[in-house]
């Protein structure tokens, strides 16, 4: 089965108002780096060096991110796109090594709350094995991006291989400095760079996979080892009570975001739920137009997008180590000053 590419199409509605917040860009000396390739446009590379600077103030994990970037013909309506590299584990490896990354109060609740054993199990439907809504269990293996199995040791720090790539719209207007706002009638470059770049760190659902290949053309096994790290806070109060450790389910049912196992929803109904089968969005999103993050599914043209709380807290629980000094309360609004122009310096400094 192909890995998908993460899309964030256009949002026609206007997005919800933010709070905003200063952030330090100073980087520590061990810090998180991505390495970003030439877009071919100059205004673009210093908008994706803004956008790889915001998330490596907040995270500082002392690895390197190989990123391809360009701009391409992308599907109508499709703003940015990742294809991200993926990596495979053990259950009992990628919990050894959760726990031993482990930094943070919510790491700890995390890692408590995966399965004990060698194996764990899903609620699972449009399989050949089953069409309706079942449990799985017995499943061994889950795959993760190469970027998130950098964050906890799976992977090489510096290996110089690519993580993933990130694909931008070539017929949008883009504005490359929200600093000053988003002009009417164009999109946030630096926002949906952020975004894309999440899907990178691993902010992705195996569910997309079910999504696309469904009316029960494949079998549970053969779906079982697309799941991904993030799905184990995928859940709902059906999963829960069938004993699965997360909901794979596509569909229209809710699916909440909890991170104890036990599925105490931190937010209800965060997941979207399936282009195909579901909700009409991919399913490594948070739920369309809920003001939950800027993994959200969509963007409206004039709107800076918003990073929360809860993108932060869904990275940290998935391998990424919070910087100590990072404002986690409230929202997050990426009009940081200097930000763009740091990108700028850094960018070149990078590529000379």
């Amino acid at each position: 089965m192909p890995n998908i590419r993460q899309n964030l199409p256009i949002r026609r509605l206007a997005g919800a108002v933010a709070v905003i917040a200063t952030l330090s860009t100073a980087a520590p000396a061990h810090a998180l780096l991505f390495n970003l390739t030439d877009t071919g446009n100059a205004q673009a590379n210093m908008g994706f060096q803004a956008a790889a600077s915001f998330w490596e103030s907040l995270f500082i994990d002392p690895i390197e991110v190989n990123i391809t970037t360009g701009f391409s013909a992308l599907p109508p309506g499709v703003l940015g796109s990742a294809g991200s590299n993926y990596v495979s584990s053990s259950l009992s490896n990628m919990r050894t090594a959760l726990g031993n990354d482990a930094t943070s109060a919510d790491d700890a609740t995390m890692v408590a709350g995966l399965p004990a054993g060698a194996t764990y199990s899903k609620w699972i439907n449009n399989t050949s094995t089953n069409a309706a809504a079942h449990l799985q269990t017995g499943v061994t293996d889950l795959r993760m991006t190469r970027a998130n199995g950098k964050a906890i040791g799976l992977v090489a720090a510096n290996d110089a291989a690519e993580d993933a790539s990130i694909s931008f719209s070539n017929l949008f207007n883009w504005d490359f400095d929200p600093s000053d706002g988003v002009d009417v009638g164009t999109f946030d470059f630096i926002g949906v760079a952020i975004h894309e770049l999440g899907h990178a760190m691993g902010f992705t659902s195996g569910v997309d996979i079910l999504d696309i290949n469904g009316t029960a053309r494949f079998s549970d096994e053969q779906f079982a080892p697309f799941s991904t790290l993030l799905d184990f806070t995928r859940c709902s109060a059906t999963s829960q009570a069938a004993g699965a450790d997360m909901d794979w389910t596509v569909g229209n049912a809710a699916k909440d975001f909890a991170i104890d196992g036990n599925c105490n929803a931190l937010v209800n109904n965060a997941w979207s739920t399936g282009v195909n089968f579901g909700d009409g969005r991919q399913a490594s999103h948070w739920k369309d137009n809920l003001g939950i993050g800027i993994m959200d599914p969509t963007l409206a043209s004039g709107n800076v997008a918003v990073v929360t709380e809860r993108d932060i807290q869904a990275l940290d629980v998935i391998g990424w180590t919070r910087a100590t000094d990072m404002p986690t309360p409230g929202t997050l609004l990426l009009l940081m000053s200097g930000l763009f122009g740091l990108g700028a310096a850094r960018y070149r400094g990078r590529h000379n």
